[in-house]
This record gives structure tokens, sequence and C-alpha cells, in this order.
């Protein structure tokens, strides 16, 4: 069978390299098609088509991206696939129910690991046989209501599975090879907010099995030694464990010990490792001993600061452990950073100011903050409906804060914020590279200690000005909420000005960040080695290299990336190899490389940053298609027809009335006709002058729903969303305000000469750094948008 995968591709994505290789193991043929913005929806149809595949995969790993997925599956269909169609991930295991109710594209719910399940529904799709007989699948019917296959255990032995296919070359960061690897699964807290506890409970409750499991030392150091090997004697390894930590900080010494002993038998000299972990986890002995061993980075779950809040979101004693935590790691030398759930459903404003006292009291360590999201499956998620308190439905649910003064907190704030806080290239995402930039460039770059240390003077500097700058835009945030609570025009209006304030001063950190990173870049290049002897790898590693279990999975590197297929490197250092060489992939799809970016993004920020404000995505309505079959056959082929567009369900309302958007969101466009093109080469590799990598697959993105669904007692609950849009002519900039409703009231500032009013101006900026803002306020709220003129 020919097999598509299709997902998130900020990064190597390790669940479709997972996938990839299972499939691949259990005979298949299989290609990874990326989809990482909504724009781009039209050319991975094409991309998949071209593909020519009887099964398409989507992994649907996060539920603010859920629409955009189920929105592709319609037009594949449209477009005039006609084999199955799966999907996969923590989101529609979660709402299986609703996703095959909802969505007539969708033939089945891979549940939990799919690893098992995928080749298992592959063979019976090639076989004919009835799909019910694979055990761990979500189906419909023969009524069309979800039928649940038999349960599939959690896979107790992670060393059984093949190591994942490495599909595309590797990010870059600060010249230096980005690795994402796996070397756990599972959590053993119950946090409220959390999808992956709730993902691994589920499977638990339906099949049984460990929900904390880890592959052996000798199993991760094997599969770091060839990536180290492959990728030319220097890596950063980014551990995508839930844990990266185990519950005892002794257990968690012995296993790094473990791995980095395996690591120095297989011929690996320098690597260094980043991971995330709980704060209850680390002390600060624990803290030496892991940057003695190679660990630079740790993203720490603080989470909130507040006892209250901590309490309200199942944190247990966290919050006793986090300022320890914080303290060790910066004693240790290793960058931390961490995210606060200041809102959420029982907060009080007394809690949001514990919360701005912490990142106060920790301002060398970079921080962001936003709101709990009650993701689909999750225990916040089940108590707010039991308190019918759950707005929403299935692609995004919302709540109201029960305290109106935090609630009206909550809503300037994210207005004020929203680019700060939510833009993958905002202040607070960029900010967080700048530690981790120097820890790269302390651990691989060690020639250079004069610039070094001024960077690390400059970027401590930087980071605790805008830590500082953000607590007191939201002290200022909470002044406005307690004297203009009562009065809904003066609320709107110094919500305006504070979000002009804080794009203000975003468009000074942007040009002080542009000035550091540059200094990074420049400091790779004038401190790069000398072409180095290739180290050796040891006989034993060059055995295992051999075996078609490790070889085909990692076979696919080219040297335009630094990085060599394993063949090669046997064929450097042992010409004539005692089995077969290992056979290089059929028919490997075509896929753009990655976009380079200024600078390295933070990793691993948890899953709660992505939404500001949720809300459904909802779909124009038609009909339902009562003519295709819902029965669980194989289906191979069957007449191309249009698709429709299916019926999603009404939001429930909560607490009280919901207002509808005023702007509703744009109609679902048809499918253009597909135009010629030749496809992109997989395997062109970025510029090796391109020192600083890609965008990370779960780095914080601008995930602001396009509508937002709030109660209508207090003000500001249907706030616009709108968008900036630029032209350059010579030296003019036409910039166009997009989206809205009809009456609004627009304030136009920045840098240079402006020129016009209403929706569109001139603009005349004078340097790159200069910046052109505008705050937009409607009936319903209100909007702050910037533009920097080195973007356009």
């Amino acid at each position: 069978m020919r097999v598509t995968l299709v997902g998130a591709d900020f990064e190597e994505n390790l669940g479709l390299g997972m996938l990839s290789a299972c499939a691949r193991r259990a005979g298949h043929r299989d290609f990874v098609v990326p989809f990482d913005e909504p724009g781009s929806v039209n050319e991975v149809v094409r991309d998949v088509l071209a593909t020519r595949p009887d099964v398409v995969g989507l992994a649907i790993q996060f539920q603010h991206r859920a629409a955009e997925f189920l929105d592709l599956a319609r037009r594949l269909r449209r477009a005039g696939f006609e084999g199955h169609l799966s999907c996969g991930g923590q989101f529609p295991t979660l709402a299986a129910e609703d996703v095959l109710r909802h969505n007539d594209a969708v033939d089945s719910v891979v549940l939990h690991e799919g690893e098992q399940t995928l080749p298992a529904l592959l063979d019976a799709l090639d076989a004919g046989t009835p799909l019910s007989d694979v055990a761990g699948l979500a189906l419909r019917d023969e009524d069309g209501a979800m039928l649940r296959t038999p349960p599939r255990p959690l896979l107790r032995d992670l060393d059984e599975l093949p190591f994942p296919t490495r599909y595309r070359p590797h990010a870059r960061h600060m010249g230096v090879p980005f690795i994402p690897i796996m070397g756990g699964r599972g959590c053993w807290g119950a946090c409220a907010y959390c999808s992956i506890t709730s993902f691994y409970r589920d499977a638990r409750a339906h099949g049984g099995g460990p929900m904390l499991r880890h592959r052996s030392p000798e199993d991760v150091a094997t599969e770091m030694a060839l990536l180290w090997h492959a990728a030319g004697g220097q890596a950063v390894f980014c551990f995508h464990d839930d844990n990266f930590l185990l519950p005892k900080p002794e257990a968690s010494l012995k296993r790094i010990r473990a791995i980095r002993a395996a690591l120095d038998d297989l011929g690996v000299g320098k690597a260094a490792m980043i991971g995330k972990c709980r704060p209850d986890s680390l002390t600060p002995e624990l803290a030496k001993e892991l940057a003695a061993l190679g660990v630079i980075r740790l993203y720490v779950g603080v989470e909130n600061a507040s006892q209250r809040g901590s309490d309200h979101l199942n944190r247990k004693n966290q919050t006793a452990c986090v300022s320890q935590a914080l303290r060790a790691c910066r004693e240790a030398g290793i960058f931390v950073c961490y995210n606060l759930l200041i809102f959420e459903p029982d907060a009080r404003v007394d809690d949001i100011r514990e919360n701005v006292a912490f990142m106060r009291d920790h301002a060398q360590h970079p921080v962001n903050f936003c709101r709990a999201e009650p993701y689909v499956g999750t225990p916040l998620c089940g108590d707010l409906e039991s308190r019918k308190n759950l707005g929403g439905s299935y692609l995004g649910h919302g709540y109201r804060i029960t305290d109106d003064q935090t609630e009206l907190l909550f809503r300037v704030c994210s207005s004020a914020f929203r680019q700060r806080n939510f833009e993958a290239s905002g202040v607070a995402n960029r900010s967080m590279g700048l530690g981790y930039s120097l820890k790269l460039l302390e651990f691989f770059h060690e020639s250079a200690p004069g610039p070094l240390a001024s960077l690390q003077r400059r970027s401590l500097q930087l980071t605790r000005a805008i830590v500082l700058e953000t607590a007191s835009f939201l002290d200022t945030a909470m002044v406005l909420v307690e004297q203009c609570a009562a009065d809904e025009d003066a609320l709107m209006r110094e919500t305006a000005l504070l979000g002009l304030r804080v794009a203000a001063a975003d468009r000074v950190r942007h040009a002080e960040l542009d000035a550091i990173h540059a200094d990074f870049a420049r400091l790779v290049t004038s401190t790069r080695e000398p072409i180095r002897e290739r180290p050796k790898p040891p006989p034993r590693l060059l055995a295992l290299a051999q075996t078609a279990l490790l070889g085909a999975s990692l076979a696919t590197w080219t040297e335009a990336c630094s990085c060599e297929p394993i063949q090669q490197i046997i064929e450097h250092f042992n010409p004539t190899p005692v089995v077969d060489p290992v056979v290089p992939p059929a028919d490997p799809l075509p896929i753009d490389p990655p976009t380079l970016v200024n600078d390295p993004l933070p990793l691993d920020p948890p899953p709660q940053i992505e939404v500001t404000d949720p809300a459904p995505m909802e779909l124009p309505t038609t009909e339902q298609d009562t003519t295709r079959s819902t029965t669980m056959r194989h289906r191979r082929r069957r007449p191309p027809r249009p698709y429709p567009i299916v019926n999603d369900p009404v939001p429930r309302d909560f607490m009280r009335e919901q207002v509808p958007p005023n702007d509703p969101p744009p109609p679902d466009m048809p499918l253009p006709d597909p135009v010629p093109r030749d496809p992109p080469s997989m395997h062109k590799a970025a510029s090796t002058d391109k020192l600083l990598t890609t965008r990370l697959i779960d780095q914080w993105r601008d995930t602001t729903q396009r509508r937002a669904m709030r109660s209508n007692d207090l003000a500001m609950h249907a706030p616009p969303v709108v968008s900036l849009n630029a032209r350059r002519e010579e030296g003019i900039v036409h910039v166009s305000l997009l989206g809205g409703p009809e009456q609004i009231s627009l304030r136009w500032e920045g840098d240079g000469a402006i020129e016009g009013e209403g929706r569109g101006v001139r603009w005349t900026p004078e340097t790159p750094t200069d910046q052109i803002r505008v705050a937009v306020r409607s009936k319903g709220g209100v909007a702050v948008v910037a533009l920097r003129a080195a973007t356009i």
C-alpha cells in the first residue's frame, strides 16, 4: 500500500517519522507531506495527490489546528482522492466521536499510539479484510455511529519500535545540527489542563498498559550515535519526552549517566541535550550533574506561581518547588524558560498579582503568560462542562472566568498583548532564543570567551528588561480594569492606548533583539572550527548501521545538510561490509526545504499557550452527504464527486448569552484548478551560510481564532479580528487594514511619515526598524496590530 502522511513540519516531526518507519518495516511505501500553514492547503492537496496514495494519514496533534486539517480532508475529497483517509494524534483520539460524526471525509481514527495500529490498518486495507478486526481504531458502523474496534494496549517495550525515519535534513541551531529524539513517553502527573496525560489515561482505560515508559539507555544511545556520526560529529539532541527526568532525582541521574556512558562507548564526542521537566523532579545537585553531562537547556513547567491557581489546575505541590528548580538551573548554568497560565476558570486578580511578583523575582528567565485552555478530553474541559461554563465546540472550547474583574483583565490582555505574546516572531518568543543561543555558543564555540562575555551581559540585560516591562504592563492592565470596569467606553479607550504602548515597546525590543542575534551569527562565522577528520565510529556501531532495522530509517540524509547516508559512512570506514548494503526508500516524496529565520525560537512550550481566546471555527453549513456508504469495507476507489461542507455542531451556551461575532469567517473557498509545477527536491538542503534555524514544531504560534465568542454581560465581548497588509512602491509602503466589521474607529501611530486615514494609509519608514501600528475599536472590543518595516 502507498500511504502519505501529512503533519506539521516546523522541525522534524518525530511522530510522522515513527509512523513512516513502522509502515516501511511492514512492507508498505510511505511519503511525508508537510502542512504548516493554512494558506498552503491547496499546495498540500496537490503534493498529496502527486504521491498517488491508497491511504492518507493526517497527524492532528494540536486542537487549534484541527479545523485546518479537517478542511484539508474535505479538499482532498473534492480534488478526487478516493482512498482511505484516517487521522490520529491526541486531538482526534480524544474527540473521535465528534470527528467521525461531523466530518464525512474521514474514514477512521487511529486511537492513541499508532505505531502498531497503522501497519495493521494498511495490511487490512491491502487484503480487503474487515477493518473492525483491526485493534485500536474508531470507525462508523452501518448506522453511522462511532464504533471502537478492540482496544490496543500501550506498548510496554519502546525498544521494540524502529528508529524513526529521518525524512528531511536536520535544522541547524548556531551552525549545529538540531536533532529531535524520543527517549520515553508518559507523565506521572495529573494536571487538569494537560491533553498529554489525558491521552495516556484514556489509552490505559481502554487497553491497559503502563503510562510511563522509557527506552533503554543503550537503545537511545545507539540512535544518537548513528545520528551524531551521520551529522558529522556535532549535534544538539532535543528530547521530546513528556518528561526528560524521572520522578526521583537519583533515578534521573542514573539514566542520563548511562546514556552518556553508552555514547562514549559508541565514539560520540561533544553532544548537547535539551528537554523539559516538572519542578519537583529537579534538585540543585541533579542540575549540576546534568550540566556536566551536556544538558544545556530545560523547559521547567512552572505553569502558575499562585498556590490557589496551582491547586485549581491540579498541580499538586509544584508551587513549593518552582523557585528551587529555577535557581538550580541558574546556578548550574542550564538555560531555563517557563510559561505561566495566569488565567484559569477560578482565577482572582490577587492570583495574577502573585504571578507578576514571581516574574519580577525571576526576571533573568524569559517567560510568557496566557490562559489555561480546556482541551477536549481533559479534566478541565469536563469540569467546565459540568459547571455549564463551557462554550464552543470540539474544534475549540472557551469559558468565562467566574470573577468578573479577572475576566475583564483577560479580555484586556488578549487585545493589548496579542502580538507580543502569541506571534511566532513576537517579542516574548524571540527573547527566549537569547539564552538558548548563548548556551549553544558556550558549548560548541569555546574559542571566543571575550565576545561571549559581552553577549552574555547584553542578553541578560535585555531578558530582564523585557520581563520587567511585561510585568509593568500587566500592572497597568490591572489598574485599568479596577478603575474602568464600570465605564465600557473608558475601558476600551484605555485598552487601545495600552495596546499601542505595548506595540511601541515591541518596536524597541525587536531592534535590540535583531542586533544581538546578528552578533550571534557573526560570532559563529568568526569562530568556525577548521575542517577536522571525521570521527571514526567503532566497529560495533558500523555493524549496527548495516542492519535493515536501523539503516532503512536513517538512509535519507544528504551531504548538502552536512549529513551522510548511513551507507556512505559504512563505506567510508569499512569499504567491504559483511552484509547487504542499506537500500534507500523508494519513491521519496519531494518536499520544500524549511524556511530559515533570523533567530532560533524557544523549544517545547506547553500546548496551553497556543490559544489566546479559543472559539469554534464554524464552517458554512450545507446538507450532509447521504449517498456515501458507511460500511467498514475496504474502499479502494469510488467515483469522484464534489465533497460537501459538513455541519459542525452548534456551540452550547455557557453561563450567559453568547454574542455572534461582528465579522464572520471567510467562506470555504473552492479548490482552484491545479497548476502544473515542478515538484521541489526533497533533499534540497538550506544554504550552509544560514547558521540559524527553522521554526520548531511546538513553538508559540499565532493561534488566535478567527472568531471569538464571549459572554456579553461584560465589555469587549466580540473584539474585531484584523490584520495588516503592506505593499511597497519605491520608498512608500501602502498599508491596508483587513478584516473587522464595517463600523470601526482607527488610530494610526508609528515611525516615519503616515499619510491618510481610514483603512488604508501611505507610510514612509526611515529605517528598517521603524514600525507602524494601529488600534482598532468596534462596538464589541479592541484590537491592536503592528508591522515592522524590516518584514515587508
